[in-house]
């Protein structure tokens, strides 16, 4: 009899041993699995965060109330000179920038803003608007840089700023589209910001991307 109950005591003692080792194998399984998928694509979760989280700009700007001053301020216009340095003036104070500004006006006229540009060793130029070379300014805004987008085919082009954010397909375009500040010097009342480019700008060769680096 004590035979027969040391027997089933030892016969309990292994069967425990074997579960005890097969629930920290479970565990074990389980601690890698639960690993392995935070691993499985971490570029990927960047990506998704880099999207909607963009950077900030150094200084935040209220564009609607940007948008607005500039309307204001060309209904009350007198000179030819007047509000016509709005662009410069916002793209200045985002960025903390000293190139645009301007002894008497403050703030270069926005015609001014290329020929500046063009001498800088601080800009980039990427050349005509494509699919590559949209998203690239894209990028380079939603970092906090500054992306601006230049009607080349005249001295006194018209200039837009990207906004980090999402972009539009646009048909007439082709192409996926950013939204930018634009202020409308002969046509204040169409300025925006929220806005396609498409809404801006017509396609065109003449049109050029500049980064400030």
């Amino acid at each position: 009899m004590k035979k027969n109950i040391v027997l089933l005591l030892m016969f309990a003692f292994v069967f425990a041993c074997k579960e005890n080792q097969k629930q920290k194998d479970i565990e074990t399984q389980d601690e890698i699995e639960s690993t392995t998928d935070r691993d499985i694509n971490p570029t990927e979760t960047r990506q998704t965060e880099t999207r909607s989280t963009p950077a900030s700009s150094p200084n935040d700007v209220d564009f609607e109330q940007e948008v607005q001053n500039f309307i204001t301020c060309k209904k009350a216009a007198t000179e030819r000179n007047d509000c016509r340095n709005s662009i410069t003036k916002v793209i200045t104070k985002m960025h903390e920038l000293t190139e645009f500004n301007d002894p008497k006006l403050g703030y270069v006229v926005y015609d001014s803003i290329r020929p500046i540009a063009e001498r800088s060793k601080h800009w980039l130029q990427l050349g005509t608007i494509n699919q590559e070379s949209i998203q690239q300014a894209l990028e380079h805004s939603e970092r906090g840089g500054l992306s601006l987008i230049i009607d080349t085919s005249e001295t006194y082009g018209h200039v837009v700023m990207i906004i980090p954010g999402e972009t539009t397909k646009s048909g007439s375009w082709g192409m996926e589209l950013p939204n930018v500040l634009s202020l409308t010097n002969y046509k204040p009342e169409k300025s925006f910001y929220n806005k396609s480019l498409a809404y801006a700008m017509q396609k065109s060769d003449a049109l050029k991307i500049f980064l400030r680096q």
